[in-house]
């Protein structure tokens, strides 16, 4: 390998010294795709590349890979002094406005790049450089005028009826976030009730669609609206909402930690009623899981909750029944743990409230025979560190008005990765060769805009295919908008290569692609699509896959969907398969049978062991196939 790299920076030497910057070029971009390289070594390879593109005049290539070495602890301070006025002086001047506004970001100097971005006409981006200086009056003022933009014309009802419903949301949420920094309460609210409003429009838009992931940032903004404006309304919808699509998704750790946020925040906001019904749902889903030392935990909580519940209502001198009723609750919570000493405690509280005599008396008695019981054990903890995930709330609000703006272009899109220092090196690497090939075939950003058709020779094709092919290797949520609008091209070989892309990004927002794939005229681009489906399969395609099985017309793309559901080791899944081996067409459940045989996930043998004996006869010939395919007596 190093052997590779002093021949490679040894041939763009002697080219460089020739003037044939190309061929420079090409000798260090060709060892550059070697991304697995120590730093110093790539490094080695990237100071050459900055030089040979900035003789050649390309100010955009050069300066990008400067984004790389800017942050590179490996380059020596005269090196980064040399770069740093070569980028100021001649090449900021000559590359675009969005180009210089990362530049001067990445510097430190966050308010002149957002001056860039307005420049650009890129209004989102420049309100959040704005955010990030502190700049709350500009910010503002750039928020509300995205907002005028993105009303857009309604219908008679006053209903956008699709995904620009959920833009809008995002800009009003930050003009409301802007209009409280700056004092201003009536416009804030004024935008938080629009935005709540759209926000709700367009989930209900991206559920009929079956697009839940996109639902779920909708409900995470509306968590984050009720944390800024003190609302618990809008907080507890925003949580029940997430806590649903999770639980509906199999992410099921994700979602007990929904449960625990949402419940810190009800005992924040002394929402007990509320909080204690949270740790009921919590506990039980955990039963349901089999957490059974969280679900106890989770049921003491509940128990608790209400004992606060009936305290909180003689504080306010709310009618005893209330009270009585709250600590009734939690006798039956205490009493489904087995913990009697506290059970009697609360009967004994109960005889001495000031209720109808009957009621204290038999509250008195009940009282007495849970005299000297004992409490039983309780095994209970909340959910285990090693089963939790980061469910850091991404702020939304921002990234996807920065996705919208950027129109699905990959230049920007790997901009974005390059220069984000939390990424591994690869990512950043892969990030930097990508940009440049994106380059060739995304038109210099002028202002207002970002994409533009590009050129659409054999050369400029054969780039866009090679940009699907690296976007893919980024492995990252942020490629899948480049993608979206590579799949709009005209070339059938670069639909295909989106197809191609999209067999290794697993993510839910990857079926809205495919499914367009599915759809297409050209029967290659279908084939390949077929092929991205029986590839795309993790805990939460479940929705997708069904969905496809359920609506699609080909029986090849309906097997490619079932083999893929097959190795969903899931319930819902298991019972969907099912039901096809018991009544689906014969080629479907074939292709059900055959996807079973070579899977090992555990919850369809357990559902065939349990539905074999109550089957049809040729139901339980497939499914005694299966599970001697398996190595499992029947």
């Amino acid at each position: 390998m190093l052997d590779e790299i002093h021949y490679y920076r040894e041939r763009a030497r002697q080219a460089a010294a020739r003037g044939n910057y190309d061929d420079a070029i090409l000798a260090l971009i060709t060892v550059a795709q070697q991304t697995q390289i120590s730093e110093s070594d790539y490094v080695s390879i990237l100071r050459p590349l900055e030089s040979a593109l900035a003789k050649k005049g390309d100010a955009r290539s050069a300066l990008t890979v400067g984004w790389y070495l800017s942050q590179s602890d490996r380059s020596p301070p005269d090196m980064r002094g040399e770069r740093e006025r070569v980028l100021d002086s001649r090449m900021l001047r000559t590359v675009p406005h969005v180009d210089r506004a990362r530049t001067l970001a990445s510097a430190g100097e966050v308010a002149a790049a957002g001056r860039e971005m307005e420049e650009s006409g890129l209004v989102a981006s420049a309100a959040i450089y704005r955010e990030k200086a502190g700049q709350w009056q500009e910010a503002r003022a750039l928020w509300s005028r995205l907002s005028q933009v993105l009303r857009g014309p309604r219908s008679a009802a006053g209903s956008m009826g699709n995904a620009d419903a959920y833009h809008a949301a995002l800009a009003q949420f930050n003009l409301a976030r802007c209009a409280k920094q700056c004092g201003d309460p009536s416009q804030a609210r004024e935008a938080i009730v629009a935005a709540v409003r759209l926000l709700e429009e367009a989930a209900d838009h991206f559920e009929s669609l079956g697009q839940r992931e996109r639902a779920f940032d909708c409900f995470q903004v509306l968590v984050q609206i009720g944390r800024e404006g003190g609302m618990f309304e809008n907080i507890l919808e925003g949580y029940v909402n997430c806590i649903r699509i999770l639980r509906e998704d199999h992410l099921k750790y994700f979602a007990l930690q929904y449960f625990e946020d949402a419940l810190s925040v009800a005992k924040e906001h002394k929402e007990y009623s509320a909080a204690a019904t949270l740790a009921r749902e919590a506990s039980e889903y955990a039963r349901a899981l089999s957490l059974h030392s969280a679900s106890t935990y989770y049921a003491t909580v509940q128990a608790q909750l209400w004992h606060d519940v009936a305290a909180q209502q003689i504080e306010r001198g709310a009618p005893p029944e209330i009270a009585e009723n709250a600590l009734l609750a939690a006798i039956v919570s205490l009493g489904e743990l087995g913990q009697f000493v506290q059970v009697g405690v609360l009967y004994d509280k109960l005889s001495q409230m000031d209720l109808e005599p009957t009621r204290k008396a038999h509250y008195a008695r009940a009282a007495k025979r849970y005299a000297g019981v004992r409490d039983e054990m309780l095994n209970a903890a909340q959910l285990p560190s090693h089963l939790r995930q980061d469910n850091h709330m991404t702020e939304v609000w921002h990234v996807d008005l920065v996705e919208w703006e950027q129109q699905g272009s990959a230049a920007e899109a790997c901009a974005d990765l390059l220069l984000n220092p939390a990424l591994p090196d690869l990512i950043r690497r892969k990030a930097l060769l990508t940009r440049l090939t994106a380059f060739a075939v995304e038109p210099v950003p002028k202002s207002g805009a970002i994409m533009g058709d590009g050129p659409s020779d054999a050369a400029a094709t054969n780039a866009r295919v090679r940009l699907a092919e690296q976007l893919s290797q980024l492995q990252m949520y942020a490629v899948l908008s480049p993608l979206e609008r590579l799949f709009t091209r005209p070339e059938r070989q670069v639909r295909i290569a989106v197809m191609n892309a999209m067999q290794s990004l697993f993510f839910k927002r990857s079926f809205v692609t495919v499914r367009a794939g599915l759809g297409d005229p050209d029967p290659a681009v279908v084939e390949q699509a077929a092929r991205a489906v029986e590839s795309l399969y993790f805990p939460h395609a479940f929705d997708p896959l069904a969905r496809i099985v359920r609506e699609s017309s080909s029986a090849p793309v309906r097997a490619a969907a079932l083999r893929a559901l097959a190795h969903v080791d899931s319930r819902e899944a298991a019972e969907f398969l099912l039901g096809v081996l018991e009544h689906g067409a014969p080629i479907d459940r074939h292709a059900a049978l055959e996807g079973l045989k070579r899977t090992r996930g555990s919850r369809f043998v357990e559902l065939a062991r349990a539905s074999l004996g109550a089957s049809p006869p040729d139901v339980q010939h497939a499914l005694r196939e299966i599970l001697r395919a398996r190595g499992i007596a029947a």
